[in-house]
C-alpha cells in the first residue's frame, strides 16, 4: 500500500518511511486506543442525534439531555489528538482529529445563537454529519495503516 492512500499530504516526515523500522508496543497500543476513541465517538455522535429526535419527536424536555450531553462530545477528539503523537500517526490524523475539534466548536455557536444566526444554524446538524463521517474515516485509516505495517513487517521478517 502506497502512501498516498494513508496520508495525502504526500510522502515525508510521518508517513509510513517512519513505520519500517517497527513499532514499540507503546505505539502499537496508543493506535489501539486511537482506534477506539474514533468508535466512540462516532457512537457519541448517534446517540446525540438520537437525543435530538427524541426532543424533536417524542418530548421536547429531552432537550436538557441533548445539551448536558453535548458537553461529553469534547472528550474524545481531544484524546485522539493527544493520542495520535503518542501512536507516531501521520499528520492527516492530527488534523483530522483538529478538524473535529474546530467543528465541536462551531456546533457549540451553531446552538448558542441559533436564533441570530438564522440559515446559519442549519449547519448545526450537517456539521454532525460530518463529525460522524470524519470519525468513521479515521477508523478506516487507522485500519489501513494497521494492515500496511503488518504487511511490511511480514516482508521484512519482523
Amino acid at each position: 500500500m502506497n502512501n498516498q492512500i494513508i496520508n495525502r499530504n504526500g510522502a515525508g516526515v510521518g508517513d509510513l518511511t517512519a513505520d519500517k523500522v517497527g513499532l514499540s508496543p507503546l505505539v502499537l497500543r496508543a493506535r489501539i486506543v486511537f482506534k477506539l476513541l474514533a468508535w466512540i465517538f462516532a457512537a457519541c455522535i448517534l446517540i446525540q442525534v438520537f437525543l435530538a429526535g427524541l426532543a424533536l419527536f417524542q418530548n421536547p424536555d429531552q432537550w436538557a439531555s441533548h445539551t448536558g450531553f453535548s458537553r461529553f462530545l469534547i472528550i474524545p477528539p481531544i484524546l485522539m489528538l493527544v493520542t495520535s503523537f503518542i501512536a507516531r500517526l501521520p499528520g492527516s490524523f492530527r488534523l483530522s482529529s483538529a478538524g473535529l475539534i474546530g467543528m465541536l466548536i462551531l456546533m457549540a455557536v451553531t446552538a448558542k445563537l441559533s436564533t441570530e444566526m438564522g440559515y446559519l444554524s442549519a449547519l448545526h446538524p450537517v456539521i454532525a454529519l460530518m463529525m460522524f463521517m470524519g470519525a468513521v474515516s479515521n477508523v478506516r485509516k487507522i485500519e489501513a495503516l494497521t494492515k500496511a505495517n503488518k504487511q511490511e513487517s511480514s516482508e521484512h521478517g519482523v
